[in-house]
């Protein structure tokens, strides 16, 4: 019997499995991790990176963009031929956004609490500019059964505040 005859598999060939096992392994692993993740977490960088992309979109089109607010989530505005404030539809990038039923938000403008209903707003809450400069505000959530809720605070440039540390409050 011949080197020939034999049947087995390289190295190479044996390392190429190994290999594409591994990569299916970190994917499979880390879709797993996001089933674990946490949605006030989530929701809270979505909203950052939102209104990080509407100020930037609202200075490149030069044309005034807003975010209004519900219960359930926020949805994004422009302004029609009629200077009336408008849902922005049919946008992939500015679909509204709906939360987890378990999560409650709370949105507060120049440290007032604004009422929050399940329909869309008539007007948006929060302007953006075509400067990118927007009306300042502070989006909180709780999580099912928290008591603490977690924030995240936009100044008028649309740059997160981070909050002082303990040792640094007066």
């Amino acid at each position: 019997m011949s080197a020939r005859d034999q049947r087995g598999f390289t190295l190479v060939e044996l390392l190429i499995v190994l290999v594409v096992m591994a990569v299916l392994v970190s994917i499979v692993s880390l879709s797993f991790r996001s089933f674990e993740s946490d949605p006030v977490e989530l929701a809270l960088e979505r909203l950052r990176f939102d209104v990080n992309v509407l100020s930037s979109e609202a200075i490149v089109r030069s044309e005034p963009l807003a975010m209004g607010f519900t219960e359930t989530g926020y949805h994004f505005f422009k302004l029609d031929e009629k200077n009336k404030w408008v849902e922005i539809e049919k946008d992939s990038l500015f679909k509204a956004r709906e939360f987890e039923k378990t999560l409650k938000p709370q949105v507060l403008i120049e440290q007032e609490v604004i009422n929050l209903s399940t329909d869309l707003p008539k007007d948006p809450q929060v302007i953006v500019e075509p400067t990118g400069e927007l009306t300042p505000f502070t989006y909180e959530l709780v999580a099912g059964k928290e008591t603490q809720p977690r924030r995240v605070q936009f100044d008028a440039f649309g740059q997160v505040v981070e909050p002082p540390k303990d040792n640094e409050q007066s």
